[in-house]
């Protein structure tokens, strides 16, 4: 049987990791929504969201040039992000400090009515750790097979004539 090269072990650690983290992601507390927004109107998503860690929000609007505000609050009304949003998505993140209710709020500053898509969330980033270290360990074995091959590769040099 043969036994598997040091890249291709730190390979598929890599691309476990990956697969790790995308699927600790997909399952993070979150909430999507759509809704259209009148002139000047605003709408609010509420989540819970426990401990602390970093929270994520993503907005989609269906034309460039169309804009909103967005605010992240928590339950006391401490506004904890403010931001003009005017492409056509967004994608941003913030640290949230415990556990409570916290709120995004979208306000239309566009002229004419617009859909809004939000996904709001926590991005689980406490429990990414150990797949972002296997991810790495994944990294650090393919560099070191690279430099082992490449360590004892020779380049042949033509031999020059001289006249």
């Amino acid at each position: 049987m043969k036994m598997l090269s040091l890249f291709k072990i730190g390979l598929i650690l890599g691309m476990a990791g990956v697969v790790l983290s995308g699927y600790l992601f997909y399952q993070s507390e979150k909430s999507t929504q759509s809704f259209v927004l009148d002139l000047e109107q605003t709408k609010s998503l509420d989540l819970r969201l426990e401990e602390s860690g970093v929270g994520f929000y993503k907005i989609s609007v269906p034309e460039l040039g169309d804009s909103v505000f967005v605010q992240i609050m928590d339950s006391h009304e401490n506004v904890l992000v403010d931001k003009k949003i005017e492409t056509k998505t967004a994608v941003n993140y913030f640290d949230f400090k415990n556990s409570d209710i916290y709120t995004i709020r979208i306000t239309n500053l566009s002229e004419n009515p617009i859909l809004v898509d939000v996904e709001f969330g926590d991005t689980n980033v406490s429990e990414m750790r150990y797949a972002g270290v296997v991810v790495l360990l994944g990294t650090v074995l393919m560099v070191i097979s690279g430099y082992r091959r490449l360590k004892n590769y020779k380049i042949a040099q033509p031999d020059e004539n001289i006249s």
